[in-house]
């Protein structure tokens, strides 16, 4: 193959990559992996320089911005770092840097690279006005009111601040929170985040910002953009932001002997598993600005920083077994045993493989040599296979459930298998799980060992049973006391009246969660008004969908729910209705809020107007009754304007809900 289609070749699937991860957070291939042909790219673009063309992955920062937010302009761009994956490739950086400078004892400071999503705060007086993406680097993302839930970032900064102050830092989900996230996920039937990188940025670009403070992100700075403010130094900067409350990385070192950087980089690695956060290696940065401004930048990174990472860990490992695992709503998820390996710090003794399609993709085999990878997933995957024997077993379907032998069906449209027995044990104990969950029934001290030992006993066969569990029951418990009872039963009675909207997700209706809850409870006010509503009438409810809808119909049609719900009754549940404060003039009509707020969060307005009967939407049309136009308000403001909707202030919003009381 010539250089001219190679290279045509590798813009093409490096587009395809960059796609993938930006702009869908849904990566098929390792940072390794894209690092590699990128720089085949770049060497084969400097070999030939008529190679280059303004499409190239070379001359671009990042992904184009999605068209899901508002567009934000950076006012300096940002951009990205280049990687090194060696000691050699370290030192050529090092020794092109002092030959530059012709110096050889200048400043590094060394910092951890998070493995987290792009983000830009920009303050103004000390007040946070903006939060964006990185985008293509020139245009980003308008993400201010999901920035503004992530609690380690101030809305103001510490002390008097005056000017423009633009921030920018590393946005990421903590190891411990991103393994509670996939529980969640599992519990509503929705597929697990492969990484934190991928649960951080779906989790930041959520069009509803109370999706995203339910995931306890955290954002730490590591450079800036546009300043009124004059540093010598990055670490003269660093200091700054600690005392105006911004968060800085933990991991920082300075140095001025090169030699030293390369005894870190070695030492890291094998501190680098017990980070709380994903780090894929360090971020080396000349320290004087002065410095780095003569070094400069080319058309995609700065020259005075470099990110030296370090390669993902492969090993390669037996497949001794197959084991089979039940979700709350019957899914089978197939889990390679393997013969035990060290791997990315720990050690591996099994990987998933999400579902037999993927087995019959790598044509996987009982006995099999695998490659395996962890690079920051929770759970090692499977690469490849690498070795065949010629007794290696052929991994059939299974036609029963593991757990119960129940039949396994595989619905039209779905790649999985499910159980379909309501009393699976394996089911039932994660049922109550997601039953007894905070956000759920919040019912403390229902934890896996407790649930686990009451239904391997049969003190609980169904939902309704943890309302008739006794003293005697829990007792009879292994490592339970008086207290521990006693506790847990109070937690139970407390949990008898609980918002209706927490009991319709605890039930674990299938596509169901929390949110699409809270519309159906807010929607049909009681649950005996839920339990007869027909599909076309849940279709209508523009969160639902006709899918959801199918999917309530069928569950509150099933004679075990039926039963189920009559038991609870006569147990003493009743649950609270959400509250309802309509106002006559709301009632119906559509609210579109746009701008920034003096009193109210967006989000809080947003619920305000629900509250009060009326409907919310992000876009402005026809049919829109006003808009609600805060400081700053943008292209909905102008829309509203070119269609002559109603444009209300803030005052104006609140005085027409207490006028139609």
């Amino acid at each position: 193959m010539d250089k001219k289609t190679e290279a045509e070749n590798l813009k093409k699937l490096l587009w395809y990559h960059n796609n993938l991860y930006y702009n869908l957070d849904k990566p098929e291939i390792s940072d390794y992996e894209y690092d590699l042909l990128y720089t085949r790219l770049k060497n084969l673009e400097k070999q030939d320089p008529s190679l280059i063309t303004p499409d190239s992955p070379t001359q671009r920062i990042g992904g184009k911005s999605s068209s899901s937010f508002e567009p934000v302009e950076h006012i300096v761009p940002m951009m990205s770092l280049d990687n090194t994956y060696n000691e050699e490739e370290m030192h050529a950086w090092y020794e092109r840097t002092a030959k530059t400078l012709n110096c050889r004892d200048f400043e590094m400071v060394v910092e951890s690279k998070i493995d987290g999503l792009s983000c830009s705060l920009t303050y103004v007086d000390g007040i946070l006005k903006t939060a964006a993406t990185r985008g293509d680097g020139k245009i980003g993302e308008d993400i201010t009111q999901n920035a503004k839930t992530i609690k380690n970032i101030p809305l103001k900064l510490a002390g008097e601040n005056k000017g423009l102050f633009e921030v920018r830092g590393e946005v990421f989900l903590p190891k411990d929170a991103l393994t509670k996230l996939n529980e969640m996920q599992e519990d509503k039937d929705l597929p697990p985040f492969a990484n934190a990188r991928n649960a951080a940025a779906g989790s930041l670009r959520q069009k509803d910002a109370r999706v995203t403070a339910e995931r306890p992100l955290k954002f730490y700075v590591h450079s800036f953009g546009a300043s009124d403010f004059n540093f010598d130094s990055y670490s003269d900067f660093i200091d700054k932001c600690k005392k105006f409350g911004l968060p800085v990385s933990p991991v920082r070192e300075t140095f001025t002997d090169f030699n030293k950087v390369i005894e870190f980089y070695r030492k890291f690695k094998t501190e680098l598993h017990n980070l709380p956060y994903d780090a894929d290696g360090l971020v080396i940065k000349v320290n004087s600005f002065a410095m780095q401004k003569i070094l400069g930048v080319t058309a995609k990174t700065p020259r005075w920083a470099e990110a030296f990472k370090y390669p993902a860990e492969r090993v390669k490992t037996v497949v001794k077994d197959i084991n089979y695992g039940v979700g709350r709503t019957g899914v089978i998820t197939p889990v390679a045993v393997l013969e035990a390996v060290k791997c990315g710090g720990v050690t591996i003794t099994s990987a998933t493989l999400h579902n037999f399609d993927e087995i019959k993709r790598l044509n996987l085999k009982i006995g099999d040599t695998v490659l395996i990878e962890r690079a920051g997933e929770v759970i090692p995957k499977v690469l490849e296979v690498m070795n065949s024997p010629l007794d290696a077993k052929t991994i059939i379907e299974p036609t029963v459930c593991p757990v119960c032998k129940g039949a396994l069906v595989k619905e039209e449209g779905e790649v999985a298998l499910r159980c379909i027995n309501p009393s699976c044990p394996a089911q039932i104990k994660r049922r109550i799980k997601h039953f007894a969950a905070r956000g759920a029934m919040d019912i403390d001290g229902l934890g896996d060992v407790v649930i686990d030992q009451l239904v391997d006993y049969q003190s609980i066969k169904k939902l309704s049973d943890i309302y008739n569990l006794t003293l005697f029951d829990l007792m009879a418990l292994k490592a339970f006391a008086d207290k521990k009872a006693d506790n847990l039963l109070n937690a139970i009675e407390n949990s008898k009246h609980r918002p209706l909207d927490k009991f319709i997700f605890a039930l674990g209706i299938r596509h169901i969660g929390a949110k699409m809850a809270e519309t159906l409870a807010r929607h049909f006010g009681t649950l005996e008004n839920l339990s007869k509503a027909q599909v076309s009438e849940l279709a209508k409810i523009p969160e639902i969908g006709e899918i959801a809808a199918q999917s309530i119909f069928d569950f509150f049609n099933s004679e075990e729910v039926k039963t189920e719900l009559k038991n609870f009754a006569l147990l003493g549940l009743k649950f609270e209705p959400l509250k309802q404060k309509t106002s006559a003039l709301l009632e119906g009509k559509t609210f579109v809020f746009t701008g920034e707020l003096e009193t109210l969060t967006r989000e809080q307005a947003q619920n305000l107007a629900k509250e009060n009967g009326a409907k919310v939407s992000d876009s402005v049309s026809s049919k829109t009754y006003a808009v609600v136009a805060g400081k700053e308000a943008g292209s909905k403001l102008k829309k509203a304007q070119e269609l002559s909707v109603k444009v209300l202030t803030e005052a104006e919003f609140l005085n027409l809900i207490k006028q139609g009381k």
